[in-house]
C-alpha cells in the first residue's frame, strides 16, 4: 500500500488488520555515498520496508556556526553542530532524484524530510507525502509553508510535549491536509523490546501506527 493512500483513506473500523507501514530511517548516513545511499535502499527492499526516508537540508540554514556540540565529543570529536551537520550535506536536488529514481526502480516508496524552504520546494516533485521533523514542531511558518502544498502530513513529535504537539495540529488544520501524528523514540538505536511494544500496539489499537 503506499502511503498515499493510506493516508488518504483513513482508518476503518471494519478494516482488517494489516501490518504496519514501515519507514526505514536512512538520513544521512549514507555519508556523502551515492553508492552506500542505493545499498541502504537495496537493505530495506529486502528487510521488506514499504518505504525509505531521507534527509535534505544544508548546514548553512540548520545551525549557527557558533553552535556547540551536544554529543559526546569523546566518540564524535566535532565540535559544533555546524561542523557537523556539513560533513553530511552534500545530497542536493541532484543527488534526491537520482535517489528518488532508484527507489522506483527497485519498488520502494521515496522519501525525505525537508528542512529548508529549498529543499521542500524540489522534494514537493518527488514525494506524495510530507514528512515534517520533531525539530520543526514549534516552527509555525515552515510548518504552513509545507500544508500549502496541499498534500498528507507526517508530524514528528519526539522531544515535544502535548501542548506543542496540539499547536502544531492546530496549524495544519486549516489547511484540510490529511494528517499522521508520528510517535518518535529518541533513542538510537531503539530497542528491539520497544520496536516489539510499538508493533503490538498496531494491532490493539483503533489507531494506525507509523513504525519509524
Amino acid at each position: 500500500m503506499k502511503i498515499l493512500k493510506l493516508l488518504k483513506n483513513g482508518i476503518e473500523k471494519e478494516k482488517p488488520i494489516v501490518r504496519p507501514y514501515i519507514i526505514a530511517e536512512i538520513g544521512v548516513n549514507h555519508e556523502g555515498s551515492m553508492a552506500t545511499a542505493k545499498r541502504l535502499v537495496d537493505d530495506a527492499k529486502e528487510g521488506d520496508a514499504h518505504a525509505v526516508k531521507f534527509q535534505s537540508y544544508k548546514a548553512e540554514t540548520l545551525a549557527s556556526k557558533h553552535s556547540p556540540a551536544y554529543w559526546d565529543t569523546t566518540k564524535e570529536p566535532t565540535e559544533s553542530q555546524f561542523e557537523l551537520f556539513k560533513k553530511h550535506d552534500s545530497f542536493w536536488k541532484d543527488e534526491m532524484q537520482e535517489l528518488k529514481e532508484y527507489c522506483d526502480k527497485v519498488g520502494i516508496e521515496f522519501m525525505s524530510t525537508p528542512f529548508d524552504v529549498e529543499s521542500a520546494e524540489f522534494l514537493n516533485d518527488m514525494m506524495d507525502v510530507f514528512k515534517i521533523s520533531s525539530s520543526d514542531i514549534t516552527n509555525k511558518p515552515f510548518i504552513e509553508y509545507i500544508c500549502g502544498f496541499g498534500k498528507p502530513i507526517i508530524l514528528s513529535t519526539g522531544a515535544s510535549n502535548l501542548e506543542e504537539v496540539q499547536d502544531a495540529v492546530d496549524w495544519i488544520k486549516p489547511f484540510n491536509v490529511p494528517l499522521a501524528l508520528l510517535h518518535c523514540v529518541l533513542n538510537y538505536p531503539t530497542t528491539a523490546s520497544i520496536v516489539k511494544s510499538l508493533l503490538l500496539a498496531t494491532y490493539t489499537s483503533d489507531h494506525y501506527l507509523l513504525a519509524h
